[in-house]
């Protein structure tokens, strides 16, 4: 009985684990695609946002490097999301004209890096020409953060429930099997050994029970009839 239990619980609790590990992993993934998805847009928002402000200021007859009331716009967008690093406002030829950032006025705008997450918009004119690009940057760290935070959240979560698993499928292995063994021996040896006989090791199933004693009584009643003086002849 003892092999049986370690033999299933061998089987039983690994596959818990690797199911519940596979539902965490999905369940990080899912809800780390769909963080991404809604911070990626949220960038994209504001990136339009203060593009449209430009845009109406150059439909003025107003030029982008010009548009000095950008620089408070920008910084408003930035304390409004903690997430957001800087909102640039980039010039035609690649320079930054207006930031959140001052110190990042007048010097050129390079390429996302590994370290921040960008979304642009265009500005373009009432012309249809591009006069210059909104730059909203995100912190990597910052996301990364919030992030493994999520990830914390679910590995804890997996664990417990593991444990919960591994101690109901350790207690249902035992019960279950306890139930078998004493369904297939009929309850406890010495009840099968008044079928059996008292000198009979092997334990006899309930359902053969019956059988058995009507074999055992009729072979009593034929040893009876042997027993007797004339041989039981009649």
């Amino acid at each position: 009985m003892n092999k049986l239990i370690v033999t299933l619980l061998a089987v039983l609790i690994p596959l818990t684990a690797a199911a519940l590990a596979l539902g965490a992993y999905l369940n990080y993934a899912s809800v780390r695609t769909s963080y991404m998805d809604l911070l990626g847009a949220r960038l994209e928002t504001v990136a339009r946002r203060v593009a449209s402000d430009a845009q109406v200021a150059l439909s003025m007859g107003m030029p982008l490097a010009g548009q000095d009331a950008l620089g408070r716009l920008l910084e408003r967008e930035k304390a409004a999301d903690a997430v957001i690093v800087s909102v640039d406002v980039v010039g035609s030829t690649g320079t930054v004209l207006f930031s959140s950032d001052g110190d990042r006025v007048g010097e050129t705008y390079s390429p996302q890096s590994a370290e921040v997450l960008a979304r642009t918009a265009s500005i373009v004119s009432a012309f249809e020409t591009a006069e210059g690009t909104v730059v909203v940057r995100a912190s990597r760290a910052t996301i990364d953060g919030a992030l493994n935070q999520v990830a914390t959240a679910i590995f804890t979560a997996a664990v417990i429930a593991l444990v919960f698993a591994v101690l109901a499928i350790v207690a249902g292995v035992i019960l279950t099997v306890r139930a078998l063994t004493q369904r297939l021996t009929g309850g406890t040896q010495s009840e099968a050994s008044a079928t059996a006989g008292e000198s009979g090791a092997n334990l006899i199933p309930a359902q053969l029970r019956q059988t058995f004693g009507s074999v055992d009584e009729a072979h009593a009643a034929i040893a009876a009839r042997l027993a007797k003086p004339d041989g039981g002849g009649r």
